[in-house]
């Protein structure tokens, strides 16, 4: 796996996004192909000069945390193939999970002021279904309010995402408001739902 582990759990490992081509074909691959970056609400295509003007941009960038997630090698999940981008090596292109981990997703928590931030997160469908979402942001959030020492995180959902709505919920996030029609994705006006999470509410939850 490229890059250290930053956070890790039983099913999953989060290591940092770095600048190199697996990792910028994997950003790419999520906000050009239509399936994925409709749902994320990405409209604009993004060419391999300004996703490499991201990384670089949120690199030295403390206040936001950009990591991948990556399944921990024990696990029975699918690998994908050699034309996956998620399962490629910096050195040949071809598939070698042994070499470089699997990515099956990300997870951010950004605009980290001092007191509060904001989470989010994406799967590739293949590997939605193993726990792995709910382990990553408990992994998050712990960091979030037990080293950062944030008091509140913040959540944004939209209509029809009922997966992250009940993630979200059963993390303890409670749901604060809706923006409607907020959100302009998949060819239609959508809600967008607000939730957060008080640091004393994560502390005293039930393990999720």
């Amino acid at each position: 796996m490229p890059g250290h582990v930053f956070l890790e759990g039983a099913k999953v490992a989060l290591r940092p996004i770095e600048r190199t081509d697996p990792d910028l074909e994997v950003l790419g691959r999520v906000r050009n192909n239509p399936s994925l970056r409709r749902k994320l609400g990405f409209e604009a295509p993004w060419s391999k000069s300004r996703i490499e003007e991201f990384v670089d941009s949120v690199i030295p960038d403390d206040s936001s945390i950009n990591l991948f997630l990556c399944p921990v090698e024990d696990r029975e999940l699918p690998r994908g193939d050699q034309r996956d981008p998620s399962s490629v090596t910096q050195q040949s292109g071809q598939s070698n999970t042994e070499d470089v981990g699997t990515i099956a997703g990300a997870i951010n928590l950004f605009d980290i002021n001092g007191t509060s931030g904001t989470v989010s997160y994406w799967l590739f469908e293949e590997h939605r279904g193993h726990g792995l979402a709910t382990e990553s942001m408990s992994l998050l959030l712990d960091y979030a309010f037990d080293e950062r020492r944030l008091h509140r995180v913040e959540a944004e959902v939209f209509e029809g995402n009922e997966s992250s709505r009940t993630l979200l919920s059963r993390l303890g996030f409670v749901h604060e408001g809706t923006s409607r029609d907020a959100r302009f994705t998949e060819g239609a006006f959508r809600d967008a739902h607000q939730y957060g999470l008080l640091a004393p509410e994560w502390t005293n939850r039930e393990r999720a």
